[in-house]
């Protein structure tokens, strides 16, 4: 019920902040127009960091917009005045830092158990992943309290998901595999047909789609998650 209400709240949200992820959608379409030209995988995780950047002010209306009640704002610069952006934006790297050396981590200490059979191997790094999946579930909500210039660690975000963590982790999951599954199509398509162009703008509206949704999930778990305390 409340990834329908995800996805129509994104409905309710793109109809009426155009302002709010236009320049996103400029940032992405000329990010993948560079990326085709300059194949360099360096350059697609700098366009990744870019796009965090660049769709907070998106991510941060949303989510004052669900937890505090505040109307939408169809306006990109506003946000980065904002204190509460700042914060964002600075416990956004923080909480993609920390997912980053958790991951590092694990395949550190796992690798001695790792089968030298590449089949093995690919299903212990989807384990490996699911599981990374769960553990950002459990720390993301650091994001929605920065949106109400709230400072809380990865330690309060995993303490507040204690007794939801497994609802909170399925729901992201059933969130995610079609995302996933319809972007590999896409990706798919693009390689066997000549409209390049044309599959890479779907896969840039599914983008800010998944945002908007996934951010529009997480601010209703959270303000479920206070309400209740």
């Amino acid at each position: 019920m409340i990834i329908l209400k995800s996805i129509l709240y994104t409905i309710y949200f793109l109809k009426l902040s155009l302002k709010n992820y236009l320049p996103v959608i400029f940032y992405l379409i000329t990010a993948q127009l560079i990326i085709i030209k300059i194949h360099n995988n360096l350059l697609i995780i700098l366009f990744f960091i870019g796009y965090l950047l660049i769709s907070s002010p998106l991510v941060v209306n949303i989510f004052r917009n669900i937890i505090h009640n505040e109307p939408l704002i169809n306006d990109y610069i506003y946000f980065f005045k904002k204190p509460y952006t700042k914060l964002f934006i600075k416990k956004l790297f923080y909480l993609v830092f920390s997912i980053t050396a958790i991951c590092i981590v694990h395949i550190i200490v796992l690798s001695p158990l790792f089968p030298s059979d590449i089949s093995k191997m690919t299903i212990i790094l989807y384990i490996l992943l699911m599981y990374m999946v769960y553990i950002y579930t459990r720390i993301v909500f650091i994001l929605p309290a920065s949106s109400n210039n709230t400072s809380m660690s990865l330690k309060d975000s995993y303490l507040l998901t204690k007794t939801k963590s497994l609802k909170i982790y399925f729901l992201y999951i059933v969130l995610m595999a079609p995302y996933i599954l319809i972007n590999q199509s896409i990706s798919n398509f693009i390689e066997k047909f000549e409209y390049d162009y044309i599959f890479i703008l779907m896969m840039i509206i599914l983008q800010i789609i998944f945002t908007a949704v996934s951010s529009a999930l997480i601010a209703y778990l959270y303000k479920d998650i206070i309400d209740e305390r």
